[in-house]
């Protein structure tokens, strides 16, 4: 299946699928930590 395809293009694709994967799960934390903070934020200033 893979013969036809390059091992160095295959290299590629694999890294480019795993530092999406991280990339991905990096902003997803992010996000949902902003909200949590935003929260707090307001919370911190009523007082």
């Amino acid at each position: 299946m893979f013969n036809s395809i390059p091992s160095e293009l295959i290299e590629v694709m694999q890294l480019t699928i795993v530092f999406s994967s991280l990339f991905g799960t990096i902003l997803v934390l992010l996000f949902t930590a902003d909200k949590a903070n935003t929260k707090n934020l307001y919370m911190k200033k009523a007082r």
